[in-house]
């Protein structure tokens, strides 16, 4: 493995996934009493995840509508010596949910203003498509599209800031 540069970039990204898209305010997840903590092999930043049936641990994965997205809040760690980046939370250390707000994201889907924001049950990455038809293997998250994109590009995705009534 070789840490040595490998290439140059000439013009900034429009946004890095995970990471706040406007000034506009953040609703977050109420934690219970010592805060929510990353689940058994870690979280991962920039996707939906769910509270597993101990209240307390986060998990990309779950069946029903996810209780967050996981938002950039410098809380990913490097574990590995020399490592240059990660997007991973590991497992036992704090997390945030954000349930409402504007975020950069990546769709594994093309996206337009307006589409539904879905997150796949195996992993709590993103596709987007019209409302109320969610793509296979995934479930509808309340959130939409403010900002499109092609697919595997950064987009803006903006959450309620009022709870989704269950």
């Amino acid at each position: 493995m070789s840490d040595f540069q490998q290439n140059v970039q000439y013009t900034w990204p429009q946004g890095f996934p995970g990471a706040p898209a406007s000034a506009n305010p953040i609703r977050t997840t109420i934690a219970p009493e010592g805060g929510l903590i990353a689940g058994a092999g870690g979280l991962t930043i920039a996707a939906f995840a769910w509270i597993n049936e101990d209240g307390l641990t986060l998990s990309n994965s779950g069946t029903t509508t996810p209780a967050g997205f996981v938002y950039r809040a410098q809380q990913g760690l490097m574990t590995q010596y020399l490592q240059s980046a990660t997007m991973t939370i590991p497992q036992g250390f704090m997390a945030s949910l954000a349930e409402g707000g504007d975020f950069w994201a990546i769709a594994s889907t093309s996206a337009t203003t307006g589409q539904a924001v879905y997150a796949s049950t195996a992993d709590g990455s993103l596709q987007t498509g019209p409302a109320s038809t969610a793509p296979q293997g995934t479930v509808a998250t309340g959130w939409v599209v403010s900002r499109g994109g092609n697919a595997g590009s950064p987009i803006i995705i903006t959450g309620p800031m009022h709870p989704i009534a269950s």
